[in-house]
This record gives structure tokens, sequence and C-alpha cells, in this order.
């Protein structure tokens, strides 16, 4: 790898964990080139636009999300029934906390149209749903689809707070 690709990886490493720990509220150029530890226009000279780094940046934490799960519960394939209890149960650990609080930040961004979410929400859901597909036993249309819904909905009620039905593997949130 190249210097300019060493620093450009090194920027966007910084701004993730900046998104992280920040989540979007405070992501304008200047507040990323500070968390990368540069400035604006290098920031500009290694990305283009704002909207391309936080595209590489979103684009990163969400294929080093599927790479932990991956890690965590191999690579058989299981019911969906197995799937919906293991993924709702390692996405809720404290390690997966930030992706998943910038998770909802960037789908509600996405909901109002906002760019670069909108674009962005679209393909990390498209990719979650064929990492689900790829994962099930014997996938029927849609099923993928309906089992990130269900994912989504059950951290959804865990990040807010929400006490889980009893029937629901996991304990509620803290």
């Amino acid at each position: 790898m190249g210097k300019t690709e060493d620093k450009k990886q090194q920027i966007t490493q910084q701004v993730i964990a900046h998104l992280l720990n920040q989540g979007l509220s405070d992501n304008g150029i200047r507040a990323l080139a500070q968390a990368a530890g540069t400035s604006d226009r290098m920031l500009i000279y290694y990305f283009g636009t704002k909207d391309a780094l936080i595209n590489e940046s979103l684009q990163f934490i969400s294929a080093g999300m599927a790479e932990q799960l991956d890690a965590l519960l191999g690579s058989h394939r299981r019911t969906a029934a197995q799937l919906l209890a293991e993924v709702t149960t390692a996405t809720s650990s404290a390690m997966f906390l930030p992706m998943v609080q910038l998770w909802f930040e960037i789908v509600g961004l996405a909901a109002r149209g906002q760019e670069p979410y909108a674009t962005n929400a679209v393909i990390i859901a498209n990719n979650w749903i064929d990492w689900i597909e790829a994962k099930l036993e014997q996938p029927e249309p849609d099923q993928a689809a309906e089992l990130f819904a269900q994912v989504e909905g059950r951290l959804l009620l865990r990040v807010i707070g929400y006490p889980v039905n009893s029937d629901d593997p996991l304990e509620p949130a803290d």
C-alpha cells in the first residue's frame, strides 16, 4: 500500500472512531478533519468530498460488523429462528452498541431523504439482507428482509430501553 493509501486509511479509521463515539450530529468537514488530526483541505484532497469520506467510513463500519458477526457466529447455515436469536443476541452486546446507535441515526436521516445517508442506508440494508440470506438453511423469498426487519425492530426497542417480552431470548437493555 502506498503512502497516500496509508494516510487515507488512517484518516478513515479516525473518522470511523469519531462517528462511533459522537454519532452524526457533529460531522461537519472541520469536525471530521479535527477528529482525523488533519485539515479540511486534506480531507478533500484524499476523498474529494465530505460525502465520499462519510460513504467510505459507513461502508467500512458495516463490513467490519459483518466480519465480527462471522467470527462470532461461524459460517454454518441455520434456521431463521436460530439466526434471529443468534444475531439479536450478538448485536445486543456492548461491543455492537455504537454501531447499532449509528445505524439508527443513519436510518432517521435517510427517512428524511438526507444524503449521503439515504443512499448508504439502502446499500447497507441490502448488504445485510444478502448476509442474512447466506446464513439461512433454505431461504425463502423475502425471508432475509423480514429477518433483518425483526432484528432491527428488536434492537430499536433495546436502544430506547423498552422492556422486551419474556419469549425474547435476551434480557431487556440496561
